[in-house]
């Protein structure tokens, strides 16, 4: 299994509703990805509950991008405000949540957040990351040393982030050991970054959580998407494909990937085989 995949389970643990997870007496903060949601997000401002919030990308390199940027929101738990949030993070998982473990300042919680979103790939250049997107935030949380966790939370203190089934993970609050160090992709994270859109689907589709994923099963999806099956409606179909029990493809079913065919055709053709 994926060393990404496996931290889940070591870093966080299962709680029924993201209210679970916080102290009632206080603010908590969610990072939306408003332009996901647009009318939706903008709905709560103003709401009972509702404190503030600063737009992420302001005052960085990514400015010119400010319409398209993640918000960073205060609010009181329980309130009409919160509720509202959390829908938009349950129903269309485009945000997750955090309580400091004391009261902090909005600016603050903002600066660390915004030197997340670009970093230092292995490739000597320079990577967007979508840290508002909770597919990628796990994969970052889960695929970077302890070191890195920790600077990944910092003051964030309790992070919550939903996942593709009804329940979220609370993630353990970090203290930093021994000496930081620049945070960058590692060539593990930017893999787990890829892969995590692929794990979400499969744990959506077959209603396993992430950390349970077979190994298996991830092989042999992102061997149907390196051939060119990407549409959802299409792997649906060549579920059972993905999930036998066999270690390796047959032969046939191999020589259906193969096949120099469009992709509903040899959709047709494994789904034939299964």
């Amino acid at each position: 299994m994926p060393g990404w995949l496996t931290r889940i389970g070591e870093r966080s643990q299962r709680v029924d509703t993201l209210a679970s997870g916080f102290a009632a007496h206080r603010s908590a903060y969610l990072v939306l990805d408003q332009r996901r949601a647009p009318e939706r997000c903008a709905a709560l401002v103003g709401q009972p509950g509702w404190h503030d919030f600063l737009t992420l990308f302001a005052g960085t390199p990514l400015a010119p991008l400010l319409e398209a940027s993640p918000w960073l929101i205060e609010l009181r738990m329980g309130s009409q405000a919160w509720q509202a949030a959390t829908a938009l993070c349950q129903e269309q998982r485009i945000g997750w949540a955090f309580q400091p473990a004391q009261d902090a300042r909005l600016d603050g919680l903002a600066d660390h957040l915004r030197q997340l979103f670009v970093l230092d790939d292995p490739h000597g250049g320079q990577s967007l990351v979508n840290v508002q997107d909770p597919t990628a935030w796990t994969a970052m949380l889960a695929a970077g040393s302890a070191t890195a966790y920790a600077q990944l939370i910092g003051p964030l203190g309790k992070v919550v982030t939903p996942t593709p089934l009804p329940h979220w993970q609370a993630w353990q609050p970090a203290e930093a050991t021994g000496d930081a160090e620049a945070l960058s992709l590692s060539h593990e994270l930017e893999q787990a970054l890829k892969e995590s859109p692929r794990a979400w689907w499969l744990s959506r589709a077959t209603d396993t959580p992430l950390q349970a994923l077979p190994p298996e099963w991830l092989v042999r999806l992102g061997r149907l998407e390196a051939v060119g099956i990407k549409q959802a409606h299409h792997l649906q179909r060549l579920l059972p494909l993905i999930c036998q029990d066999s270690e390796h493809f047959s032969q046939p079913v191999e020589q259906g990937l193969r096949a120099d065919l469009p992709a509903r055709k040899k959709v047709q053709v494994l789904e034939s085989l299964v």
